[in-house]
């Protein structure tokens, strides 16, 4: 953690303000941050907020209390123990300053061991998009990829303290705050996705969310997910993110129009799938129109979709 730390604090543009929440930890952390914090206000004049929770309030709900500390304009978020790479804080600052449309901001990574080893690869490569993922990524239509999928790890972006005014209060379930964060910005405003590999970003057992070190890796993942997750919880999880988001946009009245009406097609797609029959002919013939129709291609994981329906029951 102190690698990362002291990353924050050697920016070619320096922060304005740091803000910690510490989620009750018992090793030794609360000290070592309260150390860290006097000598760098006193040292660099930075402004540093600790904040230590009386009980443990999970990841999102402790990144939520970290950024309602702050008063800046800009706020970049930092996870676990990855470190910056020096011009972090200046490229994706650069990105928001030049277009007040974009909310969100994120970065390329370089993927490393548990001992900072570089792992000769890159987080984006590893999210292993395809190629439908890449041409809406091209036209810039970041909100039918958040329908389907999450692409923003919240240690390679920044947003305007703005999108707050959709994405606050966090979930308390159904979403992570960093996809909550990007999907709100898609659906009210821009979301820009920047080449630049800007941090360090460490793989190891930890990890709240990691990314697959291969293909089979990835395949791994995603089978032991459909097998420890039912398939109608499954569809429920899905329906009730998408059922979440569409209530908060509707009670913002911040989102465009083309969002709602993504997110109802997003949402029909899975009350369909929700209700296929449990015999086999019938369930057939529905997965087939579903297919045709190409609902799984755009709000599932395509034929991984298919195959869920078919043999996961």
């Amino acid at each position: 953690m102190r690698a990362q730390l002291d990353s924050l604090i050697e920016q070619s543009r320096p922060p304005d303000a740091i803000s910690v929440s510490d989620d009750h930890s018992d090793d030794g952390t609360w000290a070592m941050l309260e150390t860290w914090a006097d000598d760098v206000r006193g040292r660099l004049g930075i402004r540093v907020l600790l904040h230590r929770n009386e009980i443990r309030v999970g990841v999102t709900r402790n990144f939520e209390i970290a950024i309602n500390a702050l008063d800046t304009d800009f706020i970049f978020l930092a996870d676990q123990d990855d470190v910056w790479l020096g011009n972090k804080i200046e490229v994706l600052a650069a990105c928001l300053e030049a277009n007040s449309e974009v909310m969100l901001a994120h970065s390329d990574a370089h993927l490393v061991d548990s001992n900072n080893v570089d792992l000769g690869k890159s987080l984006y490569h590893s999210l292993y998009l395809t190629p439908v993922d890449n041409e809406l990524v091209r036209q810039g239509r970041f909100f039918e990829v958040y329908c389907r999928r999450n692409l923003v790890t919240g240690t390679t972006t920044a947003f305007r303290r703005e999108l707050l005014r959709v994405a606050s209060p966090f979930p308390a379930c159904y979403w992570l705050h960093d996809e909550w964060l990007a999907a709100c910005a898609a659906a009210w405003k821009e979301v820009r996705m920047l080449p630049d590999k800007l941090t360090r970003y460490r793989q190891h057992g930890s990890n709240v969310v990691g990314v697959p070190k291969s293909k089979a890796g990835r395949v791994a993942k995603y089978v032991k997910r459909v097998l420890d997750t039912p398939r109608d919880n499954y569809l429920v999880i899905k329906a009730g993110r998408l059922d979440f988001l569409r209530r908060r946009l509707e009670q913002t009245g911040l989102a465009s129009g083309g969002a709602l009406t993504l997110l109802a097609e997003a949402e029909g797609h899975f009350a369909r799938r929700k209700n296929f029959s449990k015999c086999m002919l019938p369930r057939m013939a529905s997965i087939y129109r579903e297919y045709r129709s190409g609902g799984y291609a755009r709000f599932a994981d395509g034929v991984a979709g298919v195959v869920r329906d078919v043999i996961h029951l």
